[in-house]
């Protein structure tokens, strides 16, 4: 698999100083299309293990950094319409937030409910303040699909019902790219989605 945090780049892009004093590599490529080779990525290899879990099935998941919940949350949009969706997170990419937007937009999202931390609004660098504003001018021009709240929560976690399938994943990673081991919990379940549903229903 090619590595999905570095730009491609061939000899060409590649200029050496004579003295080997400097380096310079140049590259070039979109958040989006960075993100898409991460989703497929994380595609095939979900199919290569059966896809995602049928009703009472569970899938315990470790990722190496080079997908995240994003890929995941891809994966089960591909399978139908989603009535309703609840997802907490810490902390949420562009490139996400962008990709969730599109589904609602799409109709392919009926009902999202969507808590996210204080503490994002609080971060400098890539996915902090300015990617937070961000997130609620998205969200505020879709209110009438979207339930949003900001609170001091840690939870990492989202469910969603397709059909009759009822899936949550649980676990470590947030919705942004990062270089760290991840796990995750992937249940096909009424339960565990009724928890979320309730819990974060009573935030809202």
């Amino acid at each position: 698999m090619d590595d999905l945090f570095n730009p491609h780049t061939t000899e060409k892009d590649i200029v050496n100083d004579n003295n080997g004093r400097m380096s310079i590599r140049r590259a070039s490529f979109t958040r989006k299309v960075t993100q898409n080779k991460r989703n497929i990525g994380f595609s095939e290899i979900l199919k290569e293990n059966g896809g995602l879990p049928k009703k009472g099935e569970c899938l315990l998941i470790k990722s190496n950094g080079t997908s995240d919940t994003g890929s995941l949350f891809h994966c089960m949009a591909q399978t139908g319409t989603i009535e309703e969706m609840y997802l907490s997170t810490w902390i949420i990419s562009r490139s996400n937030i962008d990709y969730i937007c599109e589904q609602i937009d799409n109709g392919k999202i009926k009902s999202l409910t969507f808590i996210v931390s204080t503490r994002m609004n609080q971060m400098s660098g890539g996915s902090g303040k300015a990617t937070y504003a961000y997130l609620v001018e998205s969200f505020q021009k879709r209110s009438d699909v979207v339930k949003f709240r900001t609170c001091n929560c840690h939870a990492k976690t989202f469910s969603c019902k397709i059909g009759d399938n009822y899936y949550t994943s649980t676990g470590s990673g947030n919705w942004t790219k990062n270089p760290r081991i991840e796990n995750y919990i992937l249940i096909n379940d009424i339960e565990p989605f009724l928890h979320n549903k309730e819990w974060m229903s009573e935030l809202i």
